[in-house]
């Protein structure tokens, strides 16, 4: 004890100034300078934690327990840690040699979340060399939070879908965009759908944006808001040829954009964004007939590959995000993992280490429909957050009020007007002319 006490306070592993970081989360009046006494004044399922952090001792035995420091090499600096809606936010230096694995490996998670007593412990390194621990007793995302009221803006790369975890506004971008959706039965893979629909809406019924979606259950997904789709199929020969279409209006559009040096389209009510659902789309990649699903692919990855410029973007839901049923998984920048029934699947989602950075798919509970994990390609840090929830009733209204323009009314002639004489106004044989 008395080399460890050496080595903490004489050592100057925590400096003056860096020791007090920890009493700004606080607030204002007295602040307790011991530790004890700061851990007294935590809320109860923080009180260990913050003991062990708040406590230069306390942290280095943490430390030398858990494999991430020792009296030889030194411990990790604290540099400072702050409530949050969930708990405990932590911020470390991590010591030389030390890589991100041993941070976030799983056995280093649970001794850590088993030290401080806490539900669990997620990791992830918001710069080089910073380690950040977040420790979690409270589930944010525990309730529904229902769609927000009637909007009238619509940012084709910001729309609302629901909260992340710390509060804020979850929202999604469609624009030059294809998303993945993953998730086990009833994770809440079609209340999200519903969600991203929601946010649209106004611009579906401005004409900015047209739905075509692909509904192979039936229609019985999709079906109550056909209102507000431009397209929808649910047999596998419709979808096929939806898709065909599709390929068919991205490249007539591209070759347009290619003649007028145009890199990126920008959508306009005549040449609209086109945001193509499809939902379970194991249906047409693994459970079809041979020639469906090959001809499915073959539409499917030319929008993948070529869709996103030219104004067609992709929503693919799936339950099993395997290479089996979903190949062509690696061409969806936007990846969203819902509840899901295998540690193994997160990482087809999001990569091998996914888990371990904090995606525990697995741990979902089957009450909180709609929580999710999402990533976009090119970020390291993946993000919690629960979709808004969209009843039946919010569908009804949706569809009565954003129904696209002229959507149900009939433009067809009402009747034989071969024999019409624009001069005949009706008064005598031909009736008075126009000077």
């Amino acid at each position: 004890m008395a080399a460890l006490d050496a080595m903490v306070f004489g050592g100057g592993l925590v400096a003056a100034s860096a020791g007090m970081w920890w009493l700004r989360s606080l607030g204002g009046g007295v602040r307790p300078s011991h530790p004890g006494d700061v851990a007294d004044s935590a809320p109860r399922e923080l009180r260990t934690a913050v003991l062990v952090i708040a406590d230069p001792r306390q942290r280095a035995h943490m430390f030398i327990a858990c494999g991430l420091g020792s009296l030889d090499t030194g411990f990790p600096p604290l540099e400072d840690w702050v409530y949050t809606d969930y708990g405990l936010q932590v911020d470390l230096l991590m010591m030389a040699g030390q890589k991100r694995k041993d941070w976030a490996g799983e056995d280093a998670v649970d001794a850590l979340a088993q030290v401080l007593a806490v539900k669990n412990v997620t990791v992830s390194f918001p710069d080089p060399g910073v380690v950040r621990l977040q420790l979690r007793v409270w589930d944010t995302l525990a309730d529904p939070t229902t769609v927000s009221g009637v909007h009238n803006g619509v940012d084709l790369e910001a729309i609302p879908v629901g909260v992340l975890e710390d509060g804020g506004v979850w929202n999604l971008a469609l624009l030059y965009r294809h998303l993945l959706i993953a998730g086990g039965t009833n994770a809440g893979k079609g209340g999200l759908v519903w969600a991203i629909i929601a946010g649209l809406a106004p611009a579906i019924a401005s004409g900015l944006v047209e739905l075509w979606v692909a509904d192979p259950k039936g229609g019985m997904e999709f079906g109550r808001g056909k209102a507000l789709l431009t397209r929808f199929e649910y047999t596998d020969e419709g979808i096929v040829a939806m898709m065909a279409d599709a390929e068919a209006l991205m490249l007539e559009r591209a070759a347009r954009c290619r003649e007028a040096g145009i890199e990126k389209h920008i959508p306009t009510t005549d040449e609209p964004l086109i945001v193509i659902i499809v939902d379970e789309a194991a249906a047409m990649t693994a459970y079809a007939e041979p020639d469906t699903m090959k001809k499915f692919d073959r539409h499917f990855g030319k929008l993948l590959t070529q869709g996103r410029a030219p104004g067609v973007s992709l929503i693919t839901c799936v339950q099993d995000p395997s290479k089996d049923t979903l190949p062509q998984r690696q061409l969806i920048p936007i990846r969203i993992a819902l509840r899901l029934d295998e540690r193994n699947q997160i990482g087809m989602v999001h990569g091998d280490s996914a888990r371990e950075r904090g995606a525990r798919c697995d741990e979902i509970p089957y009450t909180t429909p709609g929580v999710a994990y999402v990533r976009e390609d090119g970020t390291p840090n993946i993000v919690r957050a629960r979709s808004y929830f969209v009843s039946r009733e919010d569908i009804a209204a949706l569809c009565e009020q954003y129904a696209p323009r002229g959507h149900g009314i009939d433009l067809a002639p009402q009747g034989d007007y071969s024999d019409f004489d624009p001069d005949d106004l009706g008064d005598g044989e031909n009736g008075p002319v126009a000077a």
